[in-house]
């Protein structure tokens, strides 16, 4: 399988996620996606990449509510059954797929592989839920990782504003830690030291950027 992945005839998957996820929705996936894929689900990794790139360039051109915008209206609407699937995830009823994604994650390596054995023997990458669902009601609870308190992903979340400010004064010529001071100083944060401050949101950006493969 090669070439970028497709969402629809007339969008690509980069261009679906530019249409339908939130920038940091989708920074979030891309922070939580697994290194250890099999060539099907890299490919949509790649593209999800992809998409936070354009979004940057997007941002950084003033064109990213006109595009997306363009792009959401080429979405096909949801068939009868993925109304029905949404529904079933909000009432709890979709517990078998959600216990597959976990055994997945699983923290015990055993029990890991052989939820990885099972996607891949089975191909499941290439079926609908429909297809393999009564796989998934005979598999053996997953296992945790143990909650402790909840990360927030990815961590800059809460200052999503200020990096949509770094990003535009990086783009017009400032260094990441100059871009930094400026959004600490705009913040006005009483009681925070503002070199603190900007070290802070400096960390912040270098992860966002790293999350797209740049420095």
């Amino acid at each position: 399988m090669t070439g970028a992945p497709r969402y629809s005839p007339t969008l690509t998957w980069t261009e679906f996620r530019i249409a339908a996820s939130d920038e940091t929705d989708l920074e979030q996936i891309v922070w939580e996606s697994s290194t250890d894929v099999d060539d099907g689900r890299k490919r949509y990794d790649e593209a999800d990449v992809a998409a936070l790139r354009e979004i940057d360039r997007l941002k950084v051109a003033g064109e990213y509510a006109v595009e997306r915008a363009r792009l959401a209206a080429l979405l096909e609407p949801p068939s009868p059954s993925m109304q029905r699937i949404a529904q079933r995830i909000e009432t709890g009823e979709i517990e078998p797929l959600r216990n597959f994604m976990d055994g997945l994650k699983s923290p015990d390596p055993v029990q890991r592989t052989r939820f990885e054995r099972l996607y891949e023997k089975e191909g499941l990458a290439e079926k609908t839920p429909r297809e393999f669902w009564h796989l998934l009601e005979c598999l053996e609870p997953a296992k945790r990782k143990r909650e402790g308190r909840p990360n927030i992903i990815p961590p800059w979340r809460g200052v999503a504003s200020e990096m949509d400010a770094m990003r535009l004064l990086i783009a017009r010529g400032a260094s990441i830690p100059e871009a930094a001071r400026e959004a600490a100083r705009r913040e006005g944060r009483q009681n925070v030291s503002p070199d603190n401050r900007s070290k802070y949101l400096e960390n912040l950006y270098r992860q966002k950027m790293a999350l797209r493969g740049k420095k």
